[in-house]
């Protein structure tokens, strides 16, 4: 018992000392916790995957595909294959459908993605959301254990191609076995 009180007087000294410091140097603090958060090359990522396999898609109005889009931001112009010998798992997927009109407000509308070289769709039952008073429809997905796409795969949205639209993905590659 005499231990168990040593331990739990110890805990609580660092926790009050944590509150302390946060109290009277809150810049110093915010400073640790973005050191500690910090994403290294060559380290997992909150998701548990490196970073350099973290794929980040926007599918943008017209297109019949999907494109990388880079740490910076920038938009690739070339459509994005899944590389020969990794999966891409998609996790998150946000849509916007901008072709109905505030007369249509609480109507569901329905988005999806597919593989764009052969329109077999990616998502087992598409994405629905309701138009708002404005006329626009957004929706977001997050697949916990997310949608697996294989290689050579070139990924596109429903809306998007159909002009009727806009869509982003994000997911990770994982070496196939």
């Amino acid at each position: 018992m005499n231990m168990m009180r040593k331990v739990l007087t110890a805990l609580g000294g660092i926790f009050l000392a944590a509150l302390f410091l946060a109290a009277l140097a809150p810049r110093v603090t915010r400073a640790v916790a973005a050191a500690l958060v910090q994403i290294v090359p060559g380290t997992a990522t909150h998701m548990g995957q490196n970073e350099s396999r973290m794929v980040s898609l926007f599918c943008e109005a017209g297109n019949s595909f999907c494109n990388a889009v880079d740490g910076s931001g920038n938009v690739s112009t070339a459509a994005y294959e899944v590389p020969a010998g990794f999966t891409l798992v998609i996790t998150d997927y946000e849509y916007k459908y901008s072709a109905a009109s505030a007369s249509n407000a609480g109507q569901l509308r329905c988005d999806n993605f597919y593989d764009a070289s052969n329109v077999l769709s990616l998502l087992p039952i598409p994405s629905c959301a309701l138009v708002d008073a404005t006329g626009f429809v957004y929706g977001k997905e997050h697949f916990t254990t997310g949608i697996r796409v294989g290689s050579g795969v070139t990924v596109a949205d429903f809306d998007a191609a159909s002009r009727l639209g806009f869509a982003a993905m994000q997911g990770y590659l994982v070496p196939n076995s």
